[in-house]
């Protein structure tokens, strides 16, 4: 922080800045060293128009020039000495240093399989992939073919022939893995694997069968965010589109049995658009446990339950804003590619991630950070590195 503040937790870090224009980030990779990789679309000063996919970034926050930057844009998943990413439709699994590592077969060069529509992918422990969207297959041998929404890989890239891939009527776009290893599965699908869905939330078992004991909020429900909590109930967050009964939650905790809990504040975000004013694109991205009575939530928006927030704030355990954190004007906007049109505005974190040394960086579609203190923050842009505290950030929330 600046000389006339002292430093506090949450406290922009200034030693560390991306010298990029635009255009945003969707996830990143702090590594042991300090150097942190971050996969989404970067565009540098000077070497326009050309735009990054990728880039490995020093602790202050300059490019590493001899990672290889290619093939990248999506979710990072690490693994072993190295890392998957999203890759357009498909994924890809890289080396530390950005090359693509050979031993993992493109997704577009394997048998029985034609890329469709992208969605989201989870890597298992030994390298094993499950991959959700809308592909084909053509494994006639072993009956699979047509359309289908979830589809298992091995850990060398090819079709995984020993298990049982599962069709959607539509696309999967995300897919959250649940401490039981079950699946929350939510997208466009309203049939999965033969059965009619109230809901485009269910929830699925180890081997990708629906479970049917799972009844998710009715509606079109797109998620974004998953808390599994320890007795069994889930805080998620999304866009406003729960359309059966016209409310705008992007916040809300769910039953074991996916059922609404009605003890719950699900609190009023909005989002405030300078082409729009108020517009629909408030949509909560992340959710972080702070201790065990508290949850930091990002994402689109500039107002919680009415108060001033900028796409971060700091939230109990029942759903109500507190005060004590994230007061400052926060994220700032910017118009890109210098049009009037709603989709040209950007102002947004993604997600908050700690570092290994105690630290966390916030990331997205942001140019500037304020946090209140008095810092010079108007140079940030996608990627900032916030001072931690001195108890961590723990895994679960409390119990309630």
């Amino acid at each position: 922080a600046s000389a006339a503040w002292p430093q506090q937790p949450f406290d922009l870090d200034t030693n560390f800045r991306l010298n990029a224009q635009s255009v945003y980030l969707e996830s990143i990779l702090p590594l042991p060293d300090g150097d942190v990789i971050v996969s989404g679309q970067i565009t540098i000063p000077g070497e326009w128009p050309v735009e990054h996919s990728g880039a490995r970034l020093h602790a202050d926050g300059s490019r590493n020039t001899e990672f290889q930057y290619g093939y990248m844009g999506g979710k990072i998943t690490p693994w072993q000495d190295g890392y998957y990413c999203g890759n357009g439709q498909g994924i890809r699994r890289f080396h530390l240093n950005g090359a693509i590592d050979t031993a993992y077969k493109p997704m577009y060069q394997i048998p029985y399989f034609n890329i469709g529509q992208g969605g989201d992918y989870y890597v298992f422990p030994d390298g094993r992939v499950l991959v959700s969207g809308s592909h084909y297959l053509q494994d006639s041998i072993r009956g699979f073919v047509g359309e289908y929404g979830l589809i298992w890989f091995t850990n060398q890239g090819y079709l995984d022939t020993t298990r049982v891939h599962r069709r959607s009527s539509a696309a999967i776009f995300h897919l959250f893995p649940l401490p039981d290893g079950k699946f929350i599965c939510s997208g466009y699908a309203w049939n999965f694997d033969g059965h009619e869905l109230a809901s485009t939330a269910f929830r699925v078992m180890q081997n990708g069968a629906l479970d049917t004991t799972f009844h998710g909020p009715p509606g079109y429900v797109n998620i974004k965010a998953i808390l599994p909590l320890p007795n069994g109930k889930l805080l998620i967050s999304g866009d406003p589109s729960w359309l059966d009964n016209g409310d705008t939650l992007n916040l809300m905790r769910l039953m074991p049995d996916g059922s609404m809990d009605p003890t719950f504040h699900s609190p009023g975000v909005r989002n405030f658009n300078p082409v729009l004013g108020h517009s629909a694109n408030e949509i909560v991205r992340s959710i972080t446990p702070l201790g065990l009575d508290s949850y930091i939530i990002t994402g689109s928006f500039s107002e919680i339950d009415g108060q001033p927030r900028a796409s971060i704030a700091l939230i109990d355990t029942a759903g109500n804003l507190l005060d004590n954190l994230f007061n400052g004007p926060g994220s700032g906007g910017y118009q890109w590619w210098e049009t009037s049109e709603p989709w040209g505005w950007y102002n947004y974190i993604g997600g908050l991630v700690p570092t290994n040394n105690g630290n966390f960086y916030i990331y997205g579609a942001y140019h500037g950070y304020d946090d209140g203190s008095g810092t010079d923050g108007s140079s940030q842009r996608l990627i900032s590195r916030l001072y931690g505290l001195n108890v961590g950030i723990k895994e679960n929330g409390t119990n309630t």
